[in-house]
């Protein structure tokens, strides 16, 4: 079983009996995936006034959407093209205003070092996500890599719950752009180094 197997077990064993109620309510796997954004943007709004427990747990209950949109869609049997975009769009927005919000609660410290780490924590993790978006178009797998969305979801919320926001932040940079190399190196070994 390969680790985004795992991963893809444990978002259903979560998600399994959630989504078969909100399948019968009618409710549309997008109106999910742009509820899950909102709360978000309020988790944002939390964290840059420095309430970091608060906004934490805001965070992972908005986190919580992201895994419930796909459940709901396989529920209901509304999986589209549409849907994953929409998805993929908001998880990127989702990212960014969480480490923009990061970077609002820092900004008055001026001190670089948290802004800076914060600011390449966020390209990191735009950049795993962009990989695998290019390599797929490409008609590669672009899935690989040990630090993706969930795994970041987990290391961010936990440091913002317990205030260990830097070391956090630094763990899922640096995995991050391991996770970024170790897509480059796939794509490059699916091309034949073409």
């Amino acid at each position: 079983m390969t680790l985004n197997d795992t991963r893809r077990q444990i978002g259903r064993g979560m998600t399994g009996g959630l989504s078969r109620i909100l399948a019968k309510t009618g409710i549309t796997p997008n109106t999910v995936t742009v509820v899950g954004f909102l709360i978000t943007l309020v988790a944002g709004y939390i964290i840059s006034t420095g309430s970091l427990l608060a906004g934490g747990l805001v965070f992972l209950f908005s986190s919580f959407f992201d895994m419930l949109d796909g459940a709901v869609a396989r529920a209901t049997g509304r999986i589209t093209k549409f849907g994953g975009i929409l998805d993929a769009a908001l998880d990127r927005l989702s990212e960014a205003a969480i480490f923009i919000s990061i970077i609002v609660y820092y900004a008055p410290e001026a001190n670089a070092w948290p802004l800076l780490l914060t600011g390449l924590t966020l390209a990191g993790s735009q950049v795993v996500s962009y990989i695998r978006a290019r390599s797929e178009a490409n008609g590669l797998e672009g899935k690989e890599g040990i630090f993706t969305r969930p795994e970041r979801v987990v290391v961010l919320g936990i440091g913002l719950i317990t205030g260990w926001l830097i070391p956090a932040l630094a763990i899922i940079c640096l995995l991050s752009f391991i996770t970024i190399g170790q897509r480059l190196a796939s794509a490059y070994r699916q091309l034949g180094g073409k």
